[in-house]
């Protein structure tokens, strides 16, 4: 059984689970919507009640934690491009007593696709596969094989929060501004001619429980639901149609997340259009499970121990 925690720039959660032979099994998983990154892509810097709503969220998420159970503490996009992450880094340490390791692009990607991977490995999916990572402060596209082979991909300073910062919460963003910051992370996965296209992350999961009118988030019915890019577009145009206060009274859309997720489709959207795919496959495998499926020799590699 091992822990693992992300601290990203929307959310901080945690999953606590056991690896077994063929599958990942939650035991505990939780999230708190914190917005560490709140004005990181306009300041460069984490801000002073951010940073303690998050490390708030860390006391909790660790509290849940089995006694006994290693943890590791990863950070990504906000953490990464804040220039006091040694500052937070040193405040995580004081107040949960583990150390973070902070995320690049490339790492965040890697986990991404580890995770995904290991999830839908079960399902007939063309191979290769890329997936995407739709953060709050960036997006992850990395190409690979159902067996796990990494092939290669990249990141890209553009996530749902940075977005929706950039055009002030007040408009919906225009196809040149989201493709100039993604078609290079586009670019790198298609070298490799994927033939299947993934979507991990809040964004992804989210839109896949939007787009069932689930009245009741659900892993279950979330993990390998596909869905075209008509149906997103649909959505994207239902949700950009409504105001916050009416995307929060969405049954299955986490508290939290009802300003953000507008953003995040139109994203996801430029992804699809970008790579020429016409259809998705949600997979709730993540980095979180790519980092817990890591062996120590693997984590050596990556540069984590």
């Amino acid at each position: 059984m091992r822990a693992v925690i992300d601290i990203g720039t929307n959310s901080v959660r945690l999953l606590v689970a056991e690896i077994l032979p063929d599958r990942v099994k939650p035991l505990v998983k939780e999230v708190r919507v914190t917005r560490l990154g709140q004005g990181v892509d306009e300041n460069g810097l984490l801000l002073q009640e951010a940073m303690e709503r998050t490390l708030d969220a860390l006391q909790d998420l660790t509290a849940l934690v089995p006694q006994g159970v290693p943890i590791s503490i990863l950070a990504t996009s906000a953490v990464r491009d804040a220039r006091n992450r040694d500052e937070f880094a040193v405040l995580v340490k004081e107040t949960v007593g583990v150390d973070l390791q902070v995320l690049s692009g490339s790492q965040e990607a890697e986990l991404s696709f580890r995770g995904a991977a290991f999830a839908l490995r079960g399902m007939d999916m063309a191979d290769p596969i890329a997936v995407v990572d739709i953060g709050g402060g960036s997006t992850e596209v990395y190409t690979g094989t159902k067996q796990g082979q990494l092939l290669g991909g990249s990141s890209a300073q553009m996530g749902a929060v940075r977005l929706l910062e950039r055009c002030g919460g007040v408009r919906l963003p225009d196809s040149e501004e989201m493709a100039s910051a993604l078609g290079l992370a586009a670019k790198e996965s298609l070298k490799h001619e994927p033939k299947t296209l993934v979507a991990v992350g809040g964004t992804a999961s989210s839109l896949a429980a939007i787009i069932q009118d689930l009245q009741v988030y659900s892993d279950a019915k979330v993990d390998g639901f596909s869905f075209s890019r008509e149906e997103l577009e649909e959505c994207y145009g239902k949700l950009g149609r409504l105001t916050v206060e009416e995307r929060r009274q969405i049954p299955s859309l986490q508290a939290g997340r009802e300003d953000v997720i507008v953003y995040g489709a139109a994203i996801l959207l430029e992804v699809m259009r970008l790579m020429g795919f016409s259809r998705l496959t949600v997979s709730v495998g993540d980095l979180l499970y790519g980092s817990l499926l890591m062996t120590d020799e693997q984590q050596l590699t990556m540069g984590f121990k």
